[in-house]
């Protein structure tokens, strides 16, 4: 199995805001190229990913497009 990491921290784990609340997030690791989201969440509640999203470290202030970490 291969992580995503941070590519500039090697943090293995990431984050994207709410489209309709900048202040809600939902985090998540990227293993294999699959965005597995934390447990908790239902499948219905977490938001579509795709190459162009912006996502964030959890860890430092690094943040990009999907694509960089996939």
């Amino acid at each position: 199995m291969t992580q995503s990491k941070c590519p500039v921290c090697g943090c293995k784990k990431f984050y994207v805001k709410n489209p309709d609340d900048e202040y809600d997030i939902y985090e998540f690791e990227c293993r294999d190229s699959e965005i597995c989201f934390e447990e908790d969440l239902d499948d219905d509640e977490c938001p579509s990913v795709d190459d162009g999203t912006e996502t964030y470290c959890n860890s430092c202030a690094w943040h990009d497009k999907f694509d960089k970490i996939k």
